[in-house]
């Protein structure tokens, strides 16, 4: 068979310009660092790829909304916290306002004090986030949920609601409260009961007010109508128990009589409702407001353990989404070809080819300078 000249510088221009091409591919494969670069280099490996980026990319999603997430209840704790402090701060001067040595003017300052208080609670309860949205609305987050009215009684505007972000695949988290199951739940209303203390604190104790407490508690009587007087009586017995010699043969009658008037007039000064501006009745009122500002802890501090679990919960599944995304990068690591000894294979071909290049080209460059006309002499 005849070869042309023509024929042969064809055939060898289209073998080195298909092994340049090659050697190109190499090189932008190793310039990328990956073995596939286009769908067509490897189809399957494109598409499998595909599917798992885009799951990566979602778990990138969960993480982000983990963050934000976070971000919401960490605020929430922190103001709960707060909460938590200002509460424990008026135990604290309700039982020192119960003093009877305190005088009105120390209870007025106390009540001066804790109108500043109320406002500082209204404050936490209307926080905002990084965004301007508040917490304790519900689902009205644009909507401030604690307002004063015209008679000094605070309304809630938000709803029952809790703002939510999905942190997981199978994981929707709240990441809000509803401020009125915080500070108006539970049975106790913090604003009211603040304003009640205040008002408390603001009525004068007279000698006058407590003298006729003294004589409504020993003129009380059991049932209504009744000549019984149960406070009067345990005070009598006891005076008698109290003036009688131990060695008295009497005596253990006079003691088991006197301890039997004293549950019943323990009993009687429980039903009855103290002289307004007494120290008694401020005792009572006193006594009343620190049972209601423990259940307002508690029930805060139960708020506050759910926030906790659910910070805890964002810890652990973001150490689960981090395992999940070095493994989808494994993943299409391995089906891109991506790998160290995937580039060093790459680095392997470019140099091979390469040189591949090199000697077809010198060997096109002898043949094509053969003539008959060398060898004529």
């Amino acid at each position: 068979m005849r070869i042309s000249t023509q024929m042969m510088y064809q055939i060898s221009n289209g073998d080195l310009t298909k092994m340049q091409g090659d050697i190109i591919k190499l090189n932008q494969q190793v310039t990328a660092q990956q073995r596939v670069l286009v769908p067509s280099d490897d189809p399957v490996a494109a598409a499998r790829a595909l599917d798992v980026n885009q799951s990566q990319q979602i778990n990138k999603q969960y993480e982000t909304n983990r963050k934000n997430a976070d971000s919401s209840l960490a605020q929430v704790s922190s103001t709960l916290t707060s909460t938590t402090q200002l509460l424990t701060a008026l135990k604290s001067n309700v039982i020192k306002a119960g003093n009877a040595a305190f005088s009105n003017a120390e209870r007025a300052n106390l009540a001066t004090e804790l109108k500043g208080n109320f406002q500082e609670l209204l404050g936490y309860a209307n926080t905002t986030d990084g965004n301007g949205n508040y917490l304790f609305a519900g689902y009205k987050s644009t909507t401030q949920p604690f307002t004063l009215d015209g008679n000094g009684n605070v309304n809630y505007n938000g709803d029952q609601g809790a703002m939510s972000l999905q942190v997981d695949s199978t994981r929707q988290m709240e990441i809000s409260a509803s401020g009125q199951a915080i500070f108006q739940g539970g049975g106790q209303d913090m604003f009211q009961t603040l304003n009640n203390i205040i008002s408390l604190m603001s009525i004068p104790v007279t000698e006058a007010a407590n003298q006729a407490d003294e004589v409504a508690a020993n003129t009380y009587a059991v049932p209504a109508g009744s000549s019984n007087f149960p406070i009067k009586d345990y005070k009598d017995k006891q005076a008698a128990l109290d003036a009688t010699d131990p060695n008295d043969p009497t005596y253990a009658t006079k003691f088991s009589d006197a301890a039997a008037a004293k549950l019943k007039s323990d009993a009687a000064d429980a039903a009855r409702t103290p002289v307004q501006g007494s120290q008694a009745s401020l005792t009572r009122n006193l006594q009343k407001f620190n049972t209601q500002i423990d259940t307002m802890i508690n029930n805060v501090g139960s708020v506050s353990a759910s926030v906790g679990a659910r910070q805890n919960e964002l810890d652990t599944l973001d150490a689960s989404g981090k395992v999940k995304n070095e493994n989808y990068t494994s993943t299409i690591n391995d089906l891109l070809g991506r790998n160290t000894e995937d580039v060093t294979e790459l680095i392997s071909q470019y140099s091979l080819s390469t040189q591949y290049l090199q000697a077809a080209q010198k060997v096109f460059v002898t043949t094509s300078s053969l003539s008959l006309l060398n060898y004529l002499k």
